[in-house]
């Protein structure tokens, strides 16, 4: 196993993985999950997002392995009360932080020392019925801005708007159990992303920063994090 040093007060490690389909690969990676990850996977009816959720689960464990020199499997992960996973030993004030999203093919992780963070990848997909979703999800703010602009621009304003608000809520850890029409995000082409407005706690405008990540041509993704850190891609 390669050990990897821990990221800097400072810093947050990103990693960009694919996701393998080969069933031999699958089967190499099927051990290094928990009893409890193989029947979370199980409940799923889909076999691909099935398959998807057990190779996310086993690559986030290679990678997070690394950084606690344990094998993979070793490691136990614990959930908050909206099922937000931490690492079980880590959830002191210099403990590892981590959060991951997949999406189609690519699996985004996301790794820090002492304060949390959220990232939020998702493939864009024409068909989306992106506009219901947004009035359900969006607030009166971000909806008007959305809809102001021109209809070609409205389908990346989305995803735009979607990835950063999911990589807030990801980031507090209360996923969509807090409303997602309570606070306000950037959408429009060209301008900074920032969450602009929170109706239930103000000073959070100033606590958390939201970057847009590249990533391949049709994927957007966001990260959210508490104030300036250097961002610093690896390799696994």
């Amino acid at each position: 196993m390669n050990r990897r040093p821990r990221p800097d007060a400072d810093e947050i490690h990103l990693y960009a993985l694919p996701l393998p389909d080969d069933p031999a690969e699958l089967a190499r990676l099927a051990p290094l999950l928990s009893a409890d990850e193989t029947a979370r996977a199980d409940r799923l009816l889909d076999r691909r997002r099935r398959d998807r959720w057990r190779t996310g689960r086993a690559l986030l464990r290679r990678t997070l392995a690394g950084y606690l020199e344990q094998e993979p499997a070793q490691l136990r992960f614990g959930y908050g009360t909206h099922g937000k996973p931490f690492l079980v030993g880590e959830e002191g004030p210099h403990g590892l932080r981590f959060s991951l999203s997949h999406a189609g093919e690519l699996l985004l992780v996301a790794v820090a020392v002492n304060d949390e963070l959220g990232i939020d990848l998702e493939r864009l997909e024409e068909g989306i019925a992106f506009r219901e979703m947004a009035r359900r999800f969006f607030s009166a703010r971000e909806r008007e801005e959305l809809f102001a602009l021109p209809p070609a621009d409205q389908l990346a304003a989305f995803y735009r708007c979607w990835t950063r608000k999911e990589a807030y809520l990801k980031g507090c850890g209360s996923g969509f159990a807090q409303p997602a029409d309570r606070f306000d995000v950037t959408l429009c082409p060209g301008e900074p992303p920032a969450l602009v407005a929170h109706r239930g706690d103000a000073g959070e405008t100033g606590r958390w920063r939201l970057v847009d990540l590249p990533v391949p041509s049709g994927y957007c993704a966001a990260l959210a994090c508490p104030g300036e850190r250097l961002l610093s891609w690896r390799t696994p």
